[in-house]
């Protein structure tokens, strides 16, 4: 998708590194224009690079983790498999961009999080509820925005922990006149640990290594951008089906952008082409499976008065998509999309009106659309209500997998509601969310799939998130009742209860942190061995300390200890965690 606003990010990127008390955290992508999250008739928690730093995650799920309404499933440890439930939905419920671009594999339906490296990371959002109405398809749950390294001065990172961890990059700008150039490049490996002993008693590591270049050049016309990155990696893992134990992911991004202010409109283009290809293999087979996508998107904001604002784009992009033989019957697809939106802001009132249609090759034309509405009582309590519909289209796996595809598939599609009361004060910020959602069409299936199920999605959200002098306390709980209402099962790994609480204390160059992580116990589904559901996986809590120690104005030591006290754990049956592990971390900036 669209790159909201070059200038916007800039003012975001700069409000990361500044105290909450005196800027606003802005959201870029929440309704693809830049404004205040406290202004926002949606959940969204941003992340700039210092939080990113600062909270000293191993990974970007484990960091996804630490956000409300977030559960993460690991299918062993870093660079494994990951999947992520938010608000209670599928991992393809959830769309994924990068720097604005549409990201993932069109075969398997989904985004692999454990291989995008936390380093090339400038900025995170991540919005909780549907987005179709902005984005299409997979935006049922939400989205995670993630913005890459853009640096404003020369950095470098050396990492070294637990499990045989060696990380390192570095991050380099040089600006002459309107023309601004930037670089990021970095490595990683770890050696790992047993994912599955049960099948091979062996280390399952990865390695990992990523490039980006990119430049921005300002001129009477606009503000013209290009970059490209390049992230490659693999990973080991145990299988109990064939000699298949090894992925090589690749992903690479090629993305041309425009922007013009003129007046109270203001245009953005921009172009891309992006390749996700992972390959399986073992001693005696390989499994390539790859999907490129061109996409192409233009947007108008046009600002009518103080009051009232509207926006108008359109989205075209094409995916192709290749495996081993047999090949799909089908191996591409176009889809056609027009968007618009209409923004109400007065001292009490905020409105948003939004409604898109997209048009595959493969189906036909999907409508979502989006009503949200806020009202502030005082200055501080905002209440807020909203209801949106989603869709999800079929994987190329669903549709044309031989033997197993079904061409008839419709899109999942989805109906939720949400109603919020938030408090934004000088030191406190909190919010309490209820939210329904109802799927329908899902797709499910043995020897063929179809569209069969009903699934409702009910839950709570709880932040808070509180300053004073030199304390930081930050808190999310979250309660899910996500179940099939055929079956009235629940779903799997979809704990009921979360809880997340960070704590910080800043003296001088020193820093000390610590956090408790909770989650209850998973339903894990049907177990085909034993003709019978597995055994639900019990509850954890998971304790962690870190803390920082500035050198001088340019050096910063950071250390962590994950897992405190060496909890046995798993939130996929079959799969271990990792045990207590130590992270250490030197950092440079200069200029």
């Amino acid at each position: 998708m669209l790159n909201v606003s070059f200038t916007a990010l800039a003012v975001a990127t700069a409000v990361s590194a500044v105290h909450a008390d005196t800027i606003e955290t802005i959201t870029v992508y929440s309704s693809r224009q830049a404004q205040p999250v406290e202004q926002a008739l949606n959940s969204v928690s941003v992340l700039g690079r210092a939080d990113i730093e600062a909270r000293q995650a191993p990974d970007l799920p484990a960091l996804l983790n630490q956000l409300p309404g977030v559960t993460i499933s690991r299918d062993g440890g870093r660079g494994q498999n990951s999947g992520i439930f938010l608000r209670g939905g599928n991992t393809g419920h959830t769309l994924v961009l990068v720097d604005g671009v549409r990201t993932g594999s069109a075969t398997l339906g989904i985004s692999s999080l454990a291989m995008i490296p936390l380093d090339m990371i400038e900025r995170l959002e991540v919005i909780r509820g549907p987005r179709a109405a902005w984005y299409g398809s997979d935006a049922v749950a939400g989205v995670i925005a993630i913005t890459t390294r853009q640096a404003q001065q020369t950095e470098f990172n050396l990492a070294t922990g637990s499990y045989g961890l060696l990380e390192t990059d570095l991050a380099l700008q040089h600006r002459q006149g309107d023309l601004r150039l930037h670089a990021n490049v970095g490595y990683s490996r770890a050696d790992g640990f047993d994912v599955q002993p049960e099948l091979d008693p062996d280390k399952d590591g990865y390695w990992q290594r990523f490039a980006k270049l990119g430049a921005d050049y300002d001129t009477e016309l606009g503000r013209f951008s290009w970059h490209s990155h390049i992230n490659s990696g693999r990973y080991d893992f145990d299988t109990a089906w064939g000699s298949e134990d090894r992925s090589a992911v690749l992903q690479r991004s090629h993305v041309l952008g425009w922007q013009h202010q003129v007046a109270a409109s203001q245009h953005q283009l921009q172009l891309s082409r992006n390749l996700d290809a992972d390959t399986t293999f073992g001693p005696d087979s390989q499994s390539p499976f790859q999907t490129w996508r061109d996409e192409a998107n233009y947007q108008l904001n046009q600002q009518l008065n103080a009051e009232w604002s509207v926006l108008l784009g359109a989205n075209w992009y094409q995916e192709e998509v290749a495996k081993n033989e047999p090949d799909y019957d089908v191996s591409s697809r176009t889809n056609r999309a027009l968007f618009s939106g209409i923004h109400y802001q007065s001292e009490q009132w905020l409105l948003e009106i939004a409604g898109r249609q997209d048009r595959f090759s493969q189906y036909g034309t999907e409508r979502t659309w989006q009503l949200a509405a806020g009202y502030y009582f005082t200055e501080q309590w905002l209440f807020r209500v909203s209801r949106g519909t989603a869709f999800k289209a079929p994987s190329f796996n669903e549709l044309y997998w031989p033997g197993f595809g079904n061409p008839e598939l419709r899109p999942e599609e989805s109906l939720s509601d949400e109603i919020a009361l938030r408090y934004s004060g000088h030191q406190l910020q909190s919010e309490l969310v209820l939210f329904d959602r109802e799927v329908t069409n899902l797709i499910q299936g043995i020897d063929q799939v179809e569209n069969v199920r009903l699934a409702r999605i009910q839950g709570a959200e709880y932040s808070l998130s509180w300053q004073q002098t030199r304390w930081q306390h930050q808190l999310g709980y979250t309660w899910l009742d996500a179940r099939n209402e055929q079956t009235e099962e629940p779903l799997v790994r979809r704990p009921k209860h979360s809880v997340n609480l960070r704590t910080q204390l800043q003296i001088e160059q020193w820093s000390a942190f610590a956090t408790l992580d909770y989650q209850s116990s998973t339903f894990q589904g049907f177990d085909w061995n034993s003709n019978a559901n597995y055994a639900d996986l019990g509850g954890f809590t998971l304790l962690g300390v870190g803390g920082s120690y500035r050198l001088n104005p340019n050096w910063l030591l950071r250390f962590k200890l994950d897992n405190l006290t060496d909890k046995t754990y798993q939130t996929s049956i079959g799969y271990a965690t990792a045990g207590r592990n130590l992270g250490l971390r030197l950092s440079y900036q200069g200029f």
